[in-house]
Parts: structure tokens; C-alpha cells; sequence
């Protein structure tokens, strides 16, 4: 019996220490995403008592590298001690009202699936038993039925027969209609399931504190579990007009955690690297032996290096928007007396209140002018001043990017939520115009097709990251490029498509082209026209290419002809490869001409 009430007095003490934990929840307030891996700052609060108090931060990422995590406190708390683990049960302990919602549905559907399959059976045995039943009672009489009896038999069976079947159509398409309704709701209930299940990482510090007070917690840390992925729209209208390159971004996450309205910053940096700049050391030849490779430090190294290149600063009363209130707006005096100041919004007149109403994160630009050209611009109201204000409009006016030595980092002054179920979410960035050189290329001797090209000049100062652009010619999609900002071009050229109306014919000229055997070897000339037509309208800049053999062997010579070549722009003789850039007027042919001989041993087999 003692051991029974200790028992008891044991799990009471337990359930009341357990209860008596000081938990708090956080919430994400900034995100800064890597192309692989993100950190994520926190804020939380807690009254804490002078001296040592133990608490519970709730709500962080279950997947973090511990290492990374960095905590500070207002008011002199001390972090004394911390530990971080997950808590696989708090998320599922709270019952999700969608998931609840639809388990509900699902198990009414059930019920009633099951009354009408119970009553398709019922429907079916009666047809079973009427057709049984009239079968015995025509053929159960040795003398039959008379004519009046069978015929009253007979149209109950039709009349009973027809109505038992139109049932069991009814039921059938019920029953159908069911089964569909049923696969889709536990369809999407496995996807709230999936959505829903998430673990919570739970961090206990020991705080101590030299007085009683609240203390305001910044907690971030670095989690591998996100990424993002620059694109590009990139927009042509004409050829004569310049070309608008939209930078885009992927992003997606399954850090357990929702991002609802997050200050979001996309960086180029690389922090899971951890690499460190190589040296050389002596090279020593000798025999081949088996090596093992040292693959570099750990991630969490790589991440520390990382958080050094980030400084989070922490305001005690952060997560208060401050807003514009009509008393701290200055009325501008003149020596006349007190007039109030005009107001203006985008170029449209407002009031006070009006102003008092805007969120400070909405406004580009805000300038106040008191001298007498503000009356000249905006009339007799502007003689005590304007207050000029300019909204943001577009995600160029949100976007501020940071170039740095290591980085390029786009900083949203825009909260975002990007879900934790791991979808991508696009988000616009900045909107850049360039000028562009177009040309027609050719090379026939590859493809027969004449494409457009749009080449852009020191490129580089776009600040573009490789990815993939989507490219609109004219307002057609015309295909996908990619671009490479590691590329060592001089120009950067973006392919738009092929055109018809630039026409080419590659033909081999028999009269110019010869077979002759000198002693052991063979001689063979090789000559080649091009025509080239230009069908449109306008002038355009061509750039054609053809190619001949090289050779790496002392027994096979190959020798471009000259005189028989047409004057060409540029030869690139290690690949054997002749650039005529020319300019075709609307309608005008030209013809070009490539001639070289190979020669080599009557006993070779060459690829010619």
C-alpha cells in the first residue's frame, strides 16, 4: 500500500515539475538563404526572476547545426547555459482542424458507402428471390395458370423487376460517387498528414539575470535544409530597342517550420564550403601507393566561417513597426505667421491623417521643400512647404543588392511567408535594361539553320549569377538559355531563334575539287561555296563560319587555299575554323567560297 502512494506521490511531483517548466515560443523574424543552407534569426521573451532562471525556447528548426547557434539577451542577462534537442510530439499533440475536418468527412462518407452497399445487396437478393418466386409460381401447378393469373404474374414481375434494377443504378452511381469522394479526401489528408507532421527543435538555457525584468532572447542559427536558385526572364521587343533582363528566384525550404512574413535576404554565398585556400608543397616523384584523401573540415566549421560574415544588430523593442503619426509631422513657419504643410503623395495632394496612415516600409523617398519654388510648382497651398513623398511601386523599389568581395546578396525590404513543405515559391528581384549587338549565325556545314543572336557587351556589370533564363522575342517565347557567370566571353550571347527568312546553301564544287595520286600518296582538294540570301526587308549583320580538317600526323598535310578562299575575317587555325562577318542588304545574295587539299598516304582511311 506505501509503495502504491509512492507511486502516486512520485508521478504528482513529476507532472507538477513537468507543468511548472517555463516554455515560450519564438518566431522567425529574418531568413537569410543560401544556394544551400539558410540562417534563421529568432526572437523570443521571458519575465524572468533575479538570479538563475531555466527556460524553454520552443519553435526553432528541428535540423540546425548546433555549433551555429549564437543567442543574445537584453537587460545583462547571461547565457549560462544552453542545450538543444527535438521534441518529435508537440506539433502532433495539437490536432490540426483541417486534419480534423477531413478525418470527420472521411468517416461519414464511410458510413455512408456501407448503407448503400447494404442496400445494393438487399436490392440484388429480392431481385434474386422475385425472379425464383415467379419462376415456382408459373411452373409450380401441374394444370398451370390460367391466362388472367399469368398476366397478373407476369406484370408484377416486369413492374417489380424494372424498379429493383433502376435502384441498383442509383445505388451503383452512389456508390461510385463515394469511392471518388473518399480517394480524394484521404488523398488530401495524407497531404496534411505530410504537412502537418512536423518535429519542433527546443532549446533550455540557464539565464542568469542580475535583476528581475523581461528579457528579450535573438536566437539564430544555421540550417541546411533550404536553398534557392536565380533565373531570368529576359524580354525583347525589337531589335532597335533595349533588352529588359528580370532576375528571379526560387526558393524552397523544409526546415519544420513555416516562414510567415519574414524579412528575406537571398545570398550567393557558398558557407557548407569550408574550404581553406590550397598550398603547394614539395613534389616528390616515387612509386604509386594507395592515398588517402583529407576531404576538408566539417560542415559546422564551414558554418562558423560563415556566421562571421554576418552581424545581426538586436533592438529590444524589435517587432514594433513604428508607424507615421500626424503629431510628429513639422509645420514649417514663416515669418508672416503659422501655415500648415502641404502634403504630397506621388504626385497627388493628401492630408495629415493621410500620411500618418502610411507604412514607412511602403516609402522610397521623402523630401521637404521650403523654399519659394515649392509655391511655383504647387500653388499658394505650398507657402509653408511640401512634404513630398514617393511610394514604392515595384520589387525593384523593395530589392537592395549587395556585391561584395565574397557575395551577392538581394535584401527583400518585403516580409515573405515561403511554406516548410518544400515547394519552390518564386520571388521577383530587380528588373535591368541593357543595349544588345544582333546578328544572324550560320555555320551550314553543322546546321542548316539561320539563327539570331543578341550579344551583350561587358556584361559583367550586370552582376548576373548563372541560372537559366527564359527568353521572349516580340512577345513569343522563343526557348530557354543558360547563363554562365563564370564565363570568360568578352560578350555574352543569348541564342533568340532561328530565321526563316535568312537563307544559306552549303555545296561542294566538283569542277574546283580534284583527286591526284603523287608516287604513294594522294592528293585531294576539297572546295566549297556558300550562298547566302538575305529575304527580309531590312539590312542585316551576318556572321557566317565554315571549317577545314587539321592535322596532328607528319604523313598527312592539310593546307587551306588561299586563292581560292573568299578574304575572310578571322581564321582560327587551331580549330580550322574561318568567320566572314558581313553586312546583306534586304534582298541581296553572296556567295562565299572554302578550298583546301589534304595529303596523305594512299593506304590511310580518312574521316574527309
Amino acid at each position: 500500500m506505501k509503495t502504491k502512494q509512492l507511486l502516486i506521490t512520485a508521478a504528482f511531483v513529476s507532472a507538477t515539475s513537468l507543468s511548472a517548466k517555463k516554455i515560450e515560443k519564438s518566431k522567425i523574424k529574418e531568413a537569410t538563404v543560401f544556394f544551400q543552407g539558410a540562417v534563421l534569426t529568432h526572437t523570443a521573451s521571458s519575465i524572468l526572476d533575479r538570479g538563475e532562471n531555466e527556460i524553454y525556447i520552443e519553435g526553432l528548426s528541428p535540423n540546425i547545426d548546433k555549433n551555429s547557434l549564437k543567442i543574445t539577451t537584453t537587460n545583462g542577462v547571461i547565457v549560462s547555459a544552453s542545450e538543444f534537442s527535438v521534441d518529435f510530439l508537440s506539433e502532433s499533440q495539437a490536432a490540426n482542424q483541417i486534419t480534423k475536418k477531413l478525418n470527420d468527412s472521411i468517416s461519414i462518407y464511410e458510413k455512408k458507402l456501407e448503407q448503400i452497399k447494404a442496400q445494393n445487396i438487399v436490392s440484388v437478393n429480392l431481385l434474386s428471390l422475385l425472379q425464383k418466386g415467379t419462376e415456382k409460381n408459373v411452373s409450380g401447378s401441374d394444370k398451370g395458370l390460367d391466362i388472367e393469373e399469368l398476366k397478373k404474374t407476369m406484370d408484377y414481375y416486369k413492374n417489380k423487376s424494372i424498379e429493383l434494377q433502376k435502384e441498383q443504378a442509383v445505388n451503383a452511381e452512389q456508390i461510385k460517387k463515394y469511392e471518388k469522394y473518399l480517394i480524394d479526401l484521404k488523398k488530401q489528408l495524407n497531404q496534411e498528414t505530410l504537412k502537418n507532421a512536423k518535429s519542433s527543435g527546443v532549446l533550455r538555457l540557464s539565464l542568469s539575470s542580475p535583476l528581475a525584468s523581461n528579457c528579450n532572447l535573438l536566437i539564430s542559427y544555421y540550417t541546411p535544409a533550404a536553398n534557392w536558385v536565380p533565373y531570368y526572364d529576359i524580354n525583347i521587343e525589337s531589335t532597335d530597342k533595349p533588352i529588359k533582363i528580370i532576375a528571379k528566384s526560387k526558393v524552397r525550404q523544409t526546415t519544420g517550420l513555416d516562414w510567415n512574413n519574414v524579412k528575406l535576404t537571398l545570398s550567393s554565398a557558398m558557407p557548407s564550403n569550408g574550404r581553406v585556400a590550397p598550398l603547394f608543397s614539395t613534389w616528390f616523384l616515387e612509386s604509386n601507393k594507395p592515398m588517402s584523401y583529407n576531404r576538408g573540415s566539417s560542415a559546422s566549421s564551414s558554418m562558423r566561417a560563415a556566421q562571421n560574415s554576418f552581424s545581426y544588430e538586436f533592438d529590444a523593442a524589435a517587432g514594433k513597426k513604428q508607424m507615421l503619426s500626424s503629431s510628429t509631422l513639422k509645420e514649417v513657419k514663416d515669418g508672416d505667421g503659422s501655415q500648415s504643410m502641404m502634403y504630397v503623395v506621388d504626385g497627388v495632394p493628401v492630408d495629415a491623417d493621410y500620411v500618418a496612415s502610411i507604412d514607412p516600409d511602403k516609402i522610397k523617398d521623402t523630401q521637404i521643400i521650403t523654399d519659394p519654388s515649392a509655391a511655383a510648382v504647387y500653388g499658394i497651398k505650398a507657402d509653408g512647404g511640401v512634404m513630398v513623398i514617393s511610394l514604392k511601386s515595384s520589387m525593384d523599389d523593395y530589392v537592395t543588392t549587395k556585391d561584395n568581395d565574397l557575395e551577392v546578396a538581394y535584401d527583400i525590404d518585403m516580409p515573405y511567408s515561403i511554406p516548410g513543405n518544400g515547394k519552390e515559391q518564386s520571388i521577383d528581384l530587380q528588373t535591368k535594361e541593357t543595349t544588345a549587338d544582333y546578328k544572324y549565325y550560320c555555320a551550314p556545314k553543322l546546321d542548316s539553320e539561320t539563327y539570331l543572336l543578341a550579344e551583350i557587351s561587358d556584361w559583367e556589370r550586370l552582376g548576373l549569377l548563372t541560372g537559366k533564363a527564359n527568353i521572349t522575342y516580340d512577345g513569343t517565347y522563343v526557348g530557354e538559355t543558360q547563363i554562365d557567370a563564370r564565363s570568360t566571353q568578352k560578350k555574352l550571347a543569348l541564342t533568340l531563334g532561328t530565321d526563316k527568312r535568312v537563307s544559306i546553301k552549303r555545296e561542294k564544287l566538283n569542277d574546283y575539287s580534284s583527286t591526284r595520286f603523287l608516287g604513294s600518296d594522294t592528293k585531294q582538294v576539297f572546295t566549297y561555296k556558300l550562298t547566302v540570301r538575305n529575304n527580309q526587308s531590312k539590312s542585316i549583320k551576318l556572321v557566317l563560319k565554315d571549317q577545314y580538317p587539321r592535322s596532328t600526323q607528319k604523313n598527312i598535310e592539310v593546307e587551306l587555299l588561299t586563292k581560292e578562299t573568299t578574304p575572310w575575317t578571322a581564321n582560327i587555325e587551331s580549330l580550322g575554323v574561318i568567320t566572314w562577318e558581313e553586312e546583306l542588304k534586304a534582298g541581296e545574295v553572296k556567295e562565299y567560297k572554302i578550298s583546301y587539299s589534304v595529303k596523305y598516304p594512299k593506304d590511310a582511311n580518312l574521316n574527309l
